[in-house]
């Protein structure tokens, strides 16, 4: 009996200490700017292009002309107008993992980077072919 009354004790004040921990996490969880869904391409073999439509979501601090480009090419893709939140749906195809920014377009300041990520179920291998008569 008294071991059950410890027990449900500290039981209950597991549950608690998880609610509030889960409750202060939600509260002071660092917003994310430039969030990219999904942000992993899966190709069959090494070196295919991987295609995906990925959804980007913007979240800025403060209202403003924003941008989303591409990383290493630096070619923009879209921009918007005295906005604060915004999505953008790209169709992506790439045999290597990409990069795309989010600017700001009255200073040109880079404010996020998030970056899709090719991966692939089989690698290439080269079989050494040996040539049999009998």
């Amino acid at each position: 009996m008294y071991f059950r009354l410890i027990s449900a004790k500290y039981l209950l004040g597991a549950i608690l200490g998880v609610i509030a921990f889960d409750s202060y996490g939600a509260e002071h969880a660092p917003s994310e700017i430039l969030h990219a869904t999904p942000n992993k391409c899966v190709a069959l073999n090494q070196g295919r292009t991987c295609y995906a439509d990925v959804k980007f979501k913007v979240n800025t601090p403060t209202t403003g002309d924003y941008c989303i480009r591409e990383g290493y090419s630096k070619k923009i893709l879209q921009c918007w107008a005295n906005t604060k939140s915004f999505t953008y749906t790209l169709s992506f195809g790439s045999a290597q993992s990409l990069s795309y920014e989010l600017i700001s377009q009255a200073q040109r300041d880079v404010l996020a980077v998030t970056t899709i990520e090719v991966n692939w179920v089989h690698k290439v291998q080269t079989k050494k072919r040996r040539w049999r008569l009998f």
